[in-house]
């Protein structure tokens, strides 16, 4: 049975309607909103989901950025076009819609984003450090503002080469126009990560905001396989939300936005699961600790399955 908002107190002079009606009339919660409004929102009980939503169904529409992730343009919450406004902090700057993307973008979740994307900057800048020819595979490329970033911060030469993996024709439309001054050095595939087979050996196997959707023997499953993908001395590092996520009931409630978060013993578990001896498994967080990133190296040592030889 759905629940009424109105039979909610969010303090003893206040219901949680009208408080909404109060935040909606003024343009969205502005910085000394964000704890109020937040708590509203964790404690919000499963029953009650629907009827906060349709307190604010005025915002949850493609005007915001927490209503793209709700109505889903391209049939998922975390599309290209998402995650790109999200590196970018890009917001509505019609001011009935600022405040909800403000509120949306200073979340901790969003922060961990962009921080993910430095991750990937710094380790890419490290890696042509030490090999200018680098081969790159990234799968579940989105919008590819990371790779953009990076190419774009290069001064010396390089001949790092990134090929892109998708199953979404209109992110690899995006990521294609946008890089398309580097289109000497990125290749495009669309294909689901789960089915691609590759003729290459590359030096990173890079992944993030792709893994958060599968279920552990998916995830499993791709380590296995990409892991004989990987050069000797090759590394695989892959991004997924941590337990300690913050924002996580925000993106569920007011994004529909869900996501498999895990621990740090679930990555080392899965990687274990997949056949990876434990000393060539670490994991690393970005400054938020909500960014976990399972990375794999592989050895000249190891045989096909990623078990060290004797």
């Amino acid at each position: 049975m759905k629940a009424k908002l109105s039979e909610v107190k969010t303090d003893p002079c206040g219901k949680v309607s009208e408080y909404l009606k109060f935040l909606i009339n003024k343009g969205g919660p502005e910085p000394r909103d964000y704890e109020k409004f937040t708590s509203i929102i964790n404690n919000l009980k499963p029953e009650e989901v629907d009827s906060f939503r349709e307190e604010i169904t005025c915002v949850l529409n493609e005007n915001t950025l927490i209503g793209h992730g709700f109505v889903k343009p391209y049939g998922y919450p975390g599309d290209f076009t998402l995650i790109d406004k999200i590196y970018q902090f890009s917001f509505n700057e019609d001011v009935t819609y600022m405040n909800w993307d403000l509120f949306f973008q200073n979340q901790p979740g969003a922060n961990a984003v962009r921080n993910r994307k430095d991750f990937f900057i710094e380790y890419c800048n490290k890696l042509v450090s030490e090999k200018k020819d680098a081969k790159v595979l990234i799968l579940g490329s989105g919008p590819a503002s990371d790779v953009y970033d990076f190419l774009s911060s290069q001064m010396g030469d390089n001949s790092i080469i990134f090929d892109l993996i998708d199953f979404d024709q209109a992110a690899i439309d995006f990521s294609m126009k946008k890089n398309e001054r580097f289109n000497g050095q990125v290749s495009y595939h669309r294909i689901n990560a789960l089915r691609f087979n590759s003729y290459k050996l590359y030096d990173l196997i890079w992944s993030a905001g792709l893994f958060d959707y599968f279920k552990d023997k998916h995830f499993t499953f791709l380590i296995r396989k990409y892991f004989n993908c990987l050069e000797d001395e090759g590394e695989m590092v892959i991004s997924n939300f941590s337990t300690k996520n913050p924002t996580r009931r925000l993106m569920e409630v007011l994004s529909d936005w869900y996501l498999n978060l895990r621990t740090e013993s679930d990555l080392y578990r899965i990687a274990s699961d997949a056949g990876i001896d434990k000393e060539l498994v670490s994991v690393e967080k970005e400054p938020l600790g909500i960014n976990l990133f399972l990375k794999i190296k592989k050895t000249k040592i190891q045989d096909c399955t990623g078990r060290s030889g004797k």
